[in-house]
């Protein structure tokens, strides 16, 4: 029991970090969601600055920055796979299909949930550049519930391991 836990654990934050990585690189890579993120970091990091001189105070806008990158990792990598490894052992799933599917739906819908949870109007409105945001967030999904489901996934049971029964007529 507290080899499967290690185990669960190890390919869990093994999964996350390379689900960021990818996360951060992909997005550094495309045109497109580059020039998103940097323009919604930037404006963040304004925004918070701003807020932190009006308080009196001046916070490390780095720390700032850090935190939104945090927040992005724990809403696309670790929760989505979270709950796509409690679901699928407490089931008992084996299916590569089911821990990187699972994982990659709720990732790829982390931004709808996220304004669902708000109560924004706009969590059934989608422009393409969100929808281009939201694939790569899928694709995350899908690489963390497969780097789980290699290394973490529960073994078949042992009855299905057994070597079959030669045929009655052969010895």
């Amino acid at each position: 029991m507290m080899r499967r836990i290690v185990v669960m654990a190890f390919g869990f934050v093994l999964a996350v970090g390379v689900a960021a990585i990818f996360l951060i690189v992909s997005a550094l890579l495309d045109p497109a969601t580059r020039e998103a993120g940097f323009a919604a970091a930037t404006s963040g990091l304004f925004a918070f600055v701003e807020e932190d001189v009006r308080a009196g105070g001046w916070s490390d806008p780095l720390a700032t920055f850090g935190f939104i990158l945090w927040s992005m990792i724990i809403a696309t990598c670790v929760a989505p796979l979270a709950v796509a490894a409690l679901i699928g052992e407490i089931a008992g799933a084996r299916s590569l299909l089911w821990y990187s599917g699972a994982s990659a739906t709720l990732a790829g819908a982390s931004p709808w949930i996220a304004r669902a949870a708000m109560g924004l109007d706009r969590a059934r409105e989608a422009s393409p550049l969100e929808l281009r945001i939201a694939l790569l967030f899928f694709l995350t999904g899908a690489v963390a519930g497969a780097i789980y489901w290699l290394i973490a996934a529960p073994p078949p049971p042992a009855r299905q391991m057994a070597r079959p029964k030669p045929p009655l007529g052969e010895v």
